[in-house]
């Protein structure tokens, strides 16, 4: 049965935010994995724990937004398989953060890619709803990932990666 409150929704926009809501659980198991990882007792990072964990939060969040989303404009939302992490073990703080920072990329080039899709079918309340509570955030979560990677290499290993560690905490 079709929604009476759909209008103007074509049904690319909504398989291709279903497939954003799947990307960003992806990423939310991905900073999980990762948050694991620095809280092990041979890492003891909980600094970059902590950081992952708030990130796996913020992903999580973004796609039960998106799954609202759906409901708002009466389009139905579709789980998909989450791929599982590449890995569960993310070597240094540099080699996670620099993975995080692809991950982000990817994310981010998702958006665009629905954006233009609700742009390219007139959807001005999609382009209006990724453009106010997600595109601003993913280009600052770019420029965070990216600074800390500049700070962990300035640090170094060892001294410098731990005093990096309790700034996070």
């Amino acid at each position: 049965m079709a929604s009476r409150i759909r209008q103007n929704y074509h049904e690319e926009s909504e398989a291709l935010i279903n497939k954003q809501i799947n990307m960003e659980f992806y990423a939310s198991y991905v900073y999980l994995s990762m948050s694991s990882w620095f809280a092990r007792d041979e890492q003891a990072l909980h600094g970059f724990a902590g950081y992952f964990k708030k990130a796996s939060d913020e992903e999580r969040d973004h796609g039960v937004k998106l799954m609202g989303y759906q409901a708002k404009r009466g389009g139905k939302v579709v789980f998909q398989n989450i791929d599982k992490p590449s890995t569960m073990e993310w070597g240094t703080p540099l080699q996670a953060m620099e993975a995080a920072l692809d991950l982000e990329k990817s994310v981010n080039q998702s958006l665009l890619d629905l954006h233009k899709a609700a742009g390219d079918k007139g959807d001005a309340h999609l382009c209006d709803f990724l453009e106010s509570h997600y595109l601003d955030e993913q280009v600052e979560g770019i420029k965070e990932i990216s600074d800390m990677i500049t700070k962990i290499k300035r640090a170094g290993d060892g001294l410098g990666v731990h005093l990096l560690d309790k700034e996070m905490s």
